[in-house]
């Protein structure tokens, strides 16, 4: 968009790798050359994409491989990724306490001969740091008592349930978030210090313990299904994802019950019945190194109980 180019999206399987044929009756419905194709590697989950890097090839498209829910640093690369796009773009601040990191790789480094960065002020270095030590002493779940959780949920489900309101919003330009100076700055030294000393091995093996907690905990519950029941190895998960079978109420009694959860309210309007369908029964249930035990028994229960009721009035 900040190119003022056409954006065209193409079509997800389940398992929200592209679909192929899909995408190839797509490129043929297009009039104007096709440049580039974002493929995202979702929830850390790494995808085969040797057909699609042939794919784009051939038709000399520039395969940009998205590992943005991927633990893909300058130092350390996750097991499939980073080995099929002619560029590769992360985002380590998924993983770590820093506060930016937005990196541009390329197994071709003339390609970047031409991008340009400027060094972060001093200013800009500062409050990184700040940021960085806020987050790290942040809370990110407040847990409540577990007993307490049946005596709220009586109080939710008692209320009517008021569907919300879908707005369609167009836009000619990008994001407003979108910073165009953001976007030449060298990432914070403090960032790099971070993800630099943090442990890896750590990392990766506190998220594959929640990620497998949270898959054994929703074979006991009602009402939903994950989408990756197998996590390779060597693979450390952004998220863990989950399809439910009622978002109505069940999403929003989850919020009010302070669960951290995500969704994609906000997706693009598209005739992908994959990415209509993920938009609002797709949870992202949180499985970061930083979680306890105790946080995590916390949001299952609430999961749990929540997922295993339904609302007195409106809701079967």
């Amino acid at each position: 968009m900040a190119l003022e180019a056409e954006v065209h999206l193409y079509r997800l399987q389940a398992d929200l790798s592209p679909d192929l044929d899909a995408l190839e009756k797509l490129l043929a419905s297009i009039e104007k050359p096709v440049k580039a194709l974002l493929a995202t590697h979702y929830f850390g989950i790494a995808k085969d994409f040797s057909r699609l890097k042939a794919f784009c090839v051939n038709r000399e498209i520039t395969l940009i491989e998205d590992c943005s829910h991927v633990l893909f640093t300058e130092h350390f690369r996750a097991a499939g990724t980073g080995s099929y796009g002619h560029f590769v773009v992360s985002s380590p601040y998924k993983f770590f306490a820093c506060d930016d990191g937005g990196l541009l790789y390329t197994p071709e480094d003339h390609l970047l001969d031409r991008v340009k960065t400027v060094p972060a002020t001093p200013v800009e270095e500062l409050r990184g740091i700040k940021h960085a030590w806020e987050r790290s002493r942040s809370a990110r779940i407040m847990i409540g008592d577990i007993s307490s959780i049946d005596l709220r949920l009586e109080s939710l489900s008692a209320c009517p349930v008021v569907p919300g309101n879908d707005e369609i919003e167009e836009r000619s330009a990008p994001s407003a978030l979108f910073s165009g100076a953001l976007a030449h700055r060298e990432s914070l030294r403090c960032s790099r210090l971070i993800v630099d000393q943090s442990s890896i091995t750590d990392n990766m093996r506190r998220r594959r313990e929640n990620y497998h907690r949270w898959l054994e905990a929703v074979t006991r519950i009602s009402n939903c299904q994950t989408l990756f029941s197998d996590l390779p190895e060597h693979t450390a998960p952004y998220m863990f994802p989950l399809y439910i079978a009622h978002p109505d109420p069940h999403f929003y009694w989850l919020k009010h019950l302070g669960v951290p959860i995500w969704r994609w309210d906000e997706m693009a309007d598209s005739n992908c019945r994959i990415s209509q369908d993920y938009r609002l029964h797709l949870l992202h249930l949180p499985c970061h190194q930083a979680l306890t035990s105790n946080q995590l028994e916390w949001m299952i229960t609430a999961l749990d109980k929540t997922l295993n009721r339904s609302s007195a009035k409106g809701f079967q």
